[in-house]
């Protein structure tokens, strides 16, 4: 028979090993797929490879397309596209070719980003071709590539299938809810064909380099053949509302300069 001691170091030892977690869940390595820390990830500009300088904007409004789809996935935490902007501005990136994974990583470091999706797309009417990548950036392995080829008058079935090409090449386990939530953002931001998502790049362009009432105009007409779309909606109203500030500001400087020459 075993002494009383080793019994009770025995039932020490055992309640010991109860209370410890199971090993990685003290590192969060042992969450479910649902609890796992987001992957941070940037969306960068599309390289325009059509040898047309007409689409050189389109680059910047599939980016934003993306990141609007992809922001409602809880398994991801987008770079918001301010800061790209604010971040590509600084650094004079904006017409970078970020298809290649050293100028990709570089730009990937200074955003703070996990994971980069980078991409380039060719058209040669009536069809439009989009290749990408996704890049790791601590390592600048490319991790995944994909491709979606359609028509230019088809493009909103492109950007769904580019969204979810994306999302399987991050190492996350995305749930049915949060592809439901993706699908239902698409569907409230959708631009049908090529042309029309030209149009709203040039606007967004236009509002990125503080030309708002050229973003206007280019956006009034894409809102007639978007009348749904809730990110060209957004972009319009954003570019009416700087406008409205420039103005106010113009006056308000104007009434100091008045004032000033004032005795």
């Amino acid at each position: 028979m075993r002494p009383p001691s080793f019994l009770r170091r025995l039932a020490a030892a055992a309640a010991l090993l109860v209370a410890l977690p199971v090993a990685g869940q003290a590192q969060g390595l042992g969450r479910t797929p649902r609890e796992a820390a987001p992957k941070t990830v940037a969306v960068l500009y599309f390289d325009n490879n059509t040898g047309s300088a007409e689409y050189d904007a389109m680059g910047r409004g599939v980016a934003a397309m993306l990141i609007t789809d992809l922001s409602g996935v809880p398994e991801i935490k987008l770079v918001e596209r301010d800061k790209l902007q604010a971040v590509l501005a600084e650094q004079k990136m904006q017409q970078s070719g970020f298809f290649d994974p050293e100028t990709a990583v570089k730009a990937g470091k200074l955003l703070g980003a996990e994971y980069l999706l980078t991409g380039n797309f060719t058209a040669r009417s009536p069809e439009i071709r989009i290749d990408t990548r996704v890049v790791r950036v601590e390592t600048g392995e490319i991790v995944r590539t994909a491709k979606v080829q359609g028509k230019e008058d088809k493009f909103f079935d492109l950007q769904q299938k580019l969204a979810k090409e994306l999302v399987k090449g991050l190492p996350i386990a995305v749930s049915p809810e949060a592809m439901a939530e993706m699908e239902e953002r698409q569907a409230k931001n959708r631009i049908d064909d090529a042309t029309t998502m030209v149009a709203f790049s040039q606007g967004l362009q236009r509002l990125d380099y503080g030309d708002h009432i050229g973003a206007i105009e280019k956006l009034g007409p894409v809102m007639l053949k978007a009348p749904e779309s809730a990110i060209v909606a957004a972009a319009y109203a954003e570019a009416k509302r700087r406008s409205g500030n420039a103005a106010k500001k113009q006056v308000r400087e104007g009434l100091k300069g008045m004032i000033r020459k004032w005795p």
